[in-house]
């Protein structure tokens, strides 16, 4: 049971983590102009850790998630795919707006509480998704399995590479070179 259960809590520790980065960042103080480097980096980790939720809650649910597309575009194709407008798409918007700056903007803007708009798009895919997805989503969520499917694959790669280095120096290791400078009797 606790193997079964283990995707499943390792995804709510995910979220709970990225929720907890995803909070609002402190506020600069008053009488202080600008926002200061400290909290344009928290303002940009917040966006980060939001963005990374929502790519995660698409792909348990069994929603495409293209790398190569922009943050807009995947806001955009998410709102023509699945929500018709209404709170679930602009927070889709929001999320989108975010990472975004976060990623291509010199400096970070305020965007709000994005544990909302997270909360917001999630509810919206659970309503939308039959039951079985719902509990895939739940019980057994495809981002973790996939993040441990490619942690082994890349373990495995690693231990495979350790092993060709092992087998290549042990080749330099010729004992006939070694006895090849000695001298017969």
């Amino acid at each position: 049971m606790a193997l079964l259960a283990a995707p499943s809590l390792r995804r709510a520790a995910l979220r709970r983590r990225r929720h907890a980065a995803a909070a609002e960042p402190t506020p600069a103080p008053p009488g202080v102009a600008g926002l200061a480097d400290t909290e344009i980096q928290h303002g940009r980790q917040h966006a980060h850790a939001a963005w990374e939720e929502l790519t995660d809650i698409l792909i348990d649910f069994g929603v495409r998630v293209d790398p190569a597309e922009t943050p807009r575009a995947t806001a955009e194709r998410l709102v023509a795919e699945h929500f018709a407008g209404g709170p679930a798409a602009e927070a889709a918007r929001r999320l989108s707006q975010a990472e975004e700056r976060a990623r291509y903007a010199r400096g970070m803007l305020r965007v709000g509480q994005l544990t909302d708009a997270l909360r917001s798009v999630r509810q919206a895919l659970a309503a939308e998704a039959d039951r079985r997805t719902r509990m895939a989503a739940t019980l057994l969520p495809r981002s973790v399995l996939r993040r441990w499917r490619l942690g082994t694959m890349d373990m495995f790669t690693r231990a495979v590479a350790g092993s060709d280095r092992l087998r290549e120096s042990l080749l330099r290791f010729n004992p006939r070179r070694l006895l090849a400078g000695r001298t017969t009797r």
